[in-house]
């Protein structure tokens, strides 16, 4: 049976072209002419630019969103917080041998008082959802987008006074994308409890029953959901999207995963690996290629050293789940924290001293990255496998 193909029409090429150029060109193209600004909005160009630029992403070239702050004293000694964002995008040569970065300053205008921080707490199809201050925002760094999320339906505005009073507390955000619905969505859990004394003191403090909230695009709103956990968990993590599901690194005494799915509205329990009797503990999880990834390690005091193991989440449904150790790593000196992988053999790691590392699991090398000198005055920061996308968030 013979096909016949159908020639594209200037129009089409002109589509494909723009919808394979950066979201910076873009936003500049917006302004030259009607039909490209509405062309450019699109929901359908949006979904083209952000399926190129996903299927383009390269396996050796990582880009790093910093978030990053420091105090500003004034001659009066009053301060203010002023926070800085930046992207760095690396990538490395065939041969693997000269690293290449350039550095992107991001001025975004996030609604801050003079104290607040702004923290990341989930990351989908471009946007990142953070806390600036005591607002939950989307933004999208690359178009310098941000909307500023109503409030909460379930946090009190202030901490009451007395005892078996109601007290309210932010525990942990997630931020994904539900396909069926075809809209973002974002969940917040939340720490409830009160205390028995007038004075409110941490050794009279009752841990009630969690509650959670979701908003949705589409009302712009919150809702009240359900949520069964021990009234003792404690999420630690920024979250993780994958496939429809948002997950945390949580412990209640022992360490799980909690997963929250975007379809349903449903939270599930996901037992790590036992590791315990090794002496392991898990610490965090994060991304590798389209799989969850979970670190664990163990510290030896007569050696001043860690050993660490990579294990890999195979394909979750809600229900079942197993895991495969990926790697294990060391005994290394001076390792805090994994970040994520940048290449398929290649870790990048943070060190005890801020300086980012680069493992290479298959020959067992540890390298430091020489990175740009604004990473010299940061503490800690976050890798994110970061698309850009003119995914809208207003």
């Amino acid at each position: 049976m013979s096909h016949v193909r159908q020639s594209k029409t200037p129009e089409d090429r002109v589509i494909e072209i723009l919808s394979r150029l950066p979201p910076k060109s873009l936003m500049r193209f917006k302004c030259l002419h009607k039909s490209w600004f509405s062309l450019i909005n699109s929901l359908s160009f949006v979904d083209k630019h952000l399926s190129n630029s996903v299927d383009n992403k390269l396996p050796s070239s990582t880009c790093i969103l910093l978030n990053r702050s420091q105090a500003h004293i004034f001659p009066d000694q009053s301060w203010k917080q002023e926070v800085f964002w930046s992207m760095i995008n690396f990538s490395i040569d065939s041969d693997e041998n000269n690293l290449h970065y350039d550095v992107e300053d991001l001025n975004i205008p996030f609604p801050l008082n003079d104290h607040d921080f702004v923290l990341i707490f989930g990351y989908c199809n471009g946007i990142v959802c953070i806390e600036a201050g005591k607002n939950v925002l989307l933004c999208n760094p690359a178009t310098r987008e941000f909307r500023q999320l109503p409030d909460s339906c379930l946090l009190l505005p202030s901490p009451p006074e007395g005892k078996f009073e109601l007290e309210t507390s932010f525990q942990a955000l997630g931020f994904g994308y539900d396909s069926n619905a075809k809209e973002h969505k974002v969940v917040r859990i939340i720490e409830n409890c009160e205390y028995s004394d007038e004075e409110r003191t941490f050794y009279h403090r009752i841990a009630l029953p969690h509650t959670a909230e979701l908003y949705t695009a589409t009302a712009n709103s919150w809702k009240e959901i359900k949520i069964d956990i021990s009234s003792t968990t404690y999420s630690c993590s920024r979250s993780v999207f994958m496939k429809g599901f948002c997950y945390w690194y949580a412990t209640d005494g022992e360490e799980y995963i909690l997963s929250f799915d975007l379809s349903d509205d449903k939270f599930h329990i996901i037992q790590l690996p036992s590791r315990r009797e090794s002496g392991f503990r898990f610490y965090y999880i994060f991304m590798r290629n389209e799989s969850l990834a979970s670190f664990c390690s163990r510290y030896d005091r007569s050696e001043d050293s860690e050993s660490c193991e990579i294990w890999v989440m195979d394909d979750y449904d809600g229900i079942k789940r197993s895991w495969t150790k990926l790697l294990t790593i060391g005994p290394l000196q001076g390792i805090k924290k994994p970040l994520t992988f940048w290449k398929s053999d290649e870790l990048l790691m943070l060190d005890s001293d801020g300086r980012a590392t680069s493992y290479n699991s298959s020959t067992g090398n540890l390298n430091y990255i020489h990175i740009p000198p604004i990473l010299n005055r940061v503490v800690d920061f976050e890798v994110l496998i970061y698309v850009k996308s003119i995914v809208h968030v207003k």
